[in-house]
């Protein structure tokens, strides 16, 4: 095998490499490493291949004829708005722009799939047979995961909205008991329950500061927010809770805790009287950064 034809063999594979990956990525979104993955590999392969066919351009010539001169022009587009893409994304978002990407892409991809099976039957001939009927193959599976790409999409959209979709009780609850997971359980009354039914360490809602390192924007916003001013570092919300402690008890204080006091709730201290650690930094969190960011499922608008 010569340099020509294993640079050929590398720029198939990663025009295959390309596709797949843009199929996935339109195709089944999430907040996954492999997800991620295909965010990274795709436009280094975007960059290598246009970088490649850039210089086979250079080398060779303008392709002849209207239909490689359309698709290297178009091809060419693509590359272009991938590249402008990824500089926007370096500074926000555009969906304009992503999805003039998408479709100019898959126009390109079209007619560059069409390009080549026009160059297969050209030189198809009784000693290349099998390589041409490979071809072609790879070339109709890669059509068939573009086709099938939009159902995937649709199909995906539906499971999720299935998994994450809620539906609220005919009533609200009549009496404490009803209220949460029920008496008994470490956090009831609160309807805020966690997702192992274990107490979380107080650290994990302490950590917004930490956050703001990289969010400095949105850190500053929070820090001078009602959020941020939830719990006992709200004098308001610190006496009705003081003196609701004071007259029934510290349970029935817990269906407050589980909206203003994460820090203070989740650990399990919210049995012990809020005076006695008013000035603790769980008692002065309010609700952090990992207040909601860490919300895993939402029972119904009640609250769960």
């Amino acid at each position: 095998m010569n340099r020509s034809s294993g640079l050929t063999g590398l720029a198939k594979a990663a025009g295959v490499g390309l596709v797949l990956t843009a199929a996935v990525l339109v195709a089944a979104p999430s907040a996954s490493l492999w997800y991620v993955a295909n965010v990274v590999i795709h436009p280094l392969l975007g960059l290598c291949l246009g970088w490649t066919a850039l210089r086979w351009v250079w080398r060779a010539g303008w392709p002849p004829g209207s239909l490689p001169g359309i698709a290297a022009g178009v091809a060419g587009g693509s590359l272009l708005s991938g590249v402008l893409v990824l500089g926007v994304a370096v500074g926000g978002r555009s969906d304009v722009l992503l999805a003039a990407h998408v479709w100019v892409s898959l126009v390109g991809a079209a007619l560059v799939g069409l390009w080549g099976w026009r160059v297969l039957a050209d030189r198809s001939g009784p000693g290349d047979h099998t390589s041409t009927q490979l071809s072609r193959a790879g070339l109709l599976l890669l059509a068939a995961v573009a086709v099938a790409v939009p159902s995937a999409r649709a199909s995906w959209d539906t499971r999720w909205r299935q998994v994450h979709a809620f539906a609220n009780p005919t009533r609200p609850p009549a009496t404490m008991a009803e209220e949460g997971a029920g008496a008994g359980t470490a956090l009831f009354p609160s309807s805020a329950q966690t997702s192992t039914g274990e107490l979380i360490p107080s650290d994990f809602f302490l950590t917004s500061e930490t956050c703001g390192r990289c969010h400095r924007d949105i850190y500053d916003q929070w820090n001078g927010s009602a959020h941020h001013f939830s719990s006992f570092n709200n004098q308001w919300y610190r006496r009705s809770i003081e003196y609701m402690q004071e007259v029934v008890g510290t349970e029935p204080s817990k269906w407050c805790a589980g909206c203003h006091d994460h820090a203070v709730f989740f650990n399990g201290r919210f049995d012990r009287p809020i005076k006695e650690q008013i000035d603790t930094p769980e008692a002065q969190a309010g609700l952090g950064c990992t207040s909601c960011h860490s919300i895993t499922h939402v029972g119904s608008t009640m609250g769960q």
